[in-house]
C-alpha cells in the first residue's frame, strides 16, 4: 500500500510499504480522507513528537471498515468510521478518569505508531466512532480537529453574551469561530495575517476581521491564541479586556518569552487545551451528523495520497493560503 512517512526535518516521503494485518481486538480501515493537522507541521518543520523514523504520519481521518479481528463487536466490515488516535499510556490518574488528554504519556497514531498518511490503517476497535453513512466521509475527516475546537469551547466558556477574539485563522482558529456561531456567539472577531484566511473566516461567520495585530481599542471578553508563537500570545494577552479569558490552543515550537503584567494587571485567567476529551470527538459526530455545523469551507484543498510532500510544501508556503488539507488515498 501508499503511505506517505516521515524520514527527518522537511522529509516526507510516499513509498510502497505492506499493508498492515488486523489483529484481535481491532479493525482494519480503508482510509477515505487523512487531514494535515498543525502537529503534522511541528513534526515536518521540527521533528516534534516522534518517537522512531521512519514513520507514517498522520492522525485526523475517515474511513471504511474492510476487516475486524477476533472478538471485535463494535464495529463490523462497511461501517464508516473516524478515530479517537490519542495513545495513552492507560495506567495513570488521568486516563483512570478517562481523561486521556491530560495523560503526561500521551502519543498520538503518526508520532508514537502508524498513523492514517496510508491506503490502510489497523487501530484498536474501541478507538472507533461509527457515523452514519449520510455524512460525507469527507466532511467526517473533520471529526477530530472540530472536536479540540468544541473542547475549546468550553475551556473557554464561550456564551451567547460574549465578545469572543480568535487569534489565527488556521484550521482550529477557523473551527471555533464555527463552533462558537453554532453556539449564538454574538461577536467574533477574527485576526490573522493571511487576507485569505481572514476571508474564510467570513465565510464561516466571523462578524470582524482585522490583520494581526488586532486593534486594542474594542476588547473581546474570550480570546482563543490558536497559533502558538510569541507575537501571537503577547497579542492576544493585550487584547484582552480586564478580568477576560485567554485560551492557548497553539503548540509552542519555541521557548517563549511574555509579559506577565498584562495578565497581573488585567486580572485575565488562562485556560490551556490540550486536545479533547472524548464526549468531545462524540459531540463532533454527532454535530455533523445532524447537519449543525458546516465545516466544508475550512477544507481548501483535496490532493492525492501521492502529492502528500507537495502538500506539506503548500502549508509552510510564506503566503498562507492554504488551510486544511485532506489526503485522499
Amino acid at each position: 500500500m501508499l503511505a506517505a512517512r516521515y524520514y527527518g526535518i522537511g522529509q516526507v516521503r510516499v513509498e510502497d510499504i505492506p499493508a498492515p494485518v488486523c489483529g484481535p481486538g481491532q479493525a482494519l480501515i480503508r482510509v477515505a480522507y487523512a487531514g494535515i493537522c498543525g502537529s503534522d507541521l511541528h513534526i515536518f518543520r521540527k521533528g516534534m513528537f516522534v518517537t522512531s523514523i521512519p514513520e507514517t504520519m498522520g492522525h485526523e481521518f475517515s474511513g471504511v471498515v474492510e476487516q475486524v479481528g477476533e472478538g471485535v463487536t463494535e464495529v463490523s466490515p462497511g461501517d464508516h468510521v473516524v478515530g479517537d488516535p490519542r495513545v495513552s499510556c492507560g495506567s495513570c490518574r488521568w486516563c483512570g478518569e478517562g481523561s486521556y488528554n491530560l495523560c503526561p504519556g500521551l502519543g498520538f497514531i503518526g508520532e508514537v505508531m502508524p498513523g492514517c498518511f496510508a491506503e490502510y490503517l489497523v487501530l484498536d476497535a474501541k478507538k472507533l466512532l461509527k457515523i452514519p453513512d449520510t455524512v460525507d466521509l469527507r466532511r467526517a475527516a473533520m471529526v477530530e480537529p472540530l472536536a479540540v475546537a468544541l473542547h475549546i469551547a468550553g475551556r473557554g466558556r464561550f456564551s451567547e453574551a460574549e465578545h469572543l477574539g480568535v487569534v489565527g485563522a488556521g484550521p482550529i482558529g477557523l473551527l471555533t469561530v464555527i463552533a462558537a456561531k453554532a453556539m449564538s456567539v454574538k461577536r467574533v472577531t477574527v485576526t490573522d495575517i493571511s487576507p485569505d484566511r481572514l476571508a474564510l473566516a467570513g465565510k464561516l461567520g466571523a462578524t470582524a476581521l482585522q490583520a494581526f495585530p488586532a486593534e486594542q481599542d474594542d476588547q473581546p471578553n474570550v480570546v482563543v491564541e490558536a497559533v502558538g508563537l510569541e507575537a501571537a500570545l503577547a497579542g492576544a494577552l493585550g487584547w484582552l479586556r480586564p478580568r477576560g479569558r485567554l485560551v492557548m490552543a497553539g503548540l509552542y515550537e519555541e521557548k517563549t518569552l511574555i509579559d506577565p503584567n498584562d495578565i497581573v494587571v488585567k486580572e485575565l485567567e488562562l485556560a490551556g487545551v490540550d486536545a479533547y476529551e472524548t464526549d468531545d470527538l462524540r459531540k463532533a459526530v454527532e454535530l455533523l451528523a445532524e447537519g449543525a455545523l458546516d465545516v466544508d469551507c475550512a477544507i481548501t484543498h483535496v490532493l492525492p495520497l501521492k502529492s502528500a510532500a507537495s502538500a506539506f510544501d503548500l502549508l509552510t508556503s510564506a503566503d498562507k493560503k492554504a488551510c486544511k488539507i485532506l489526503l485522499a488515498p
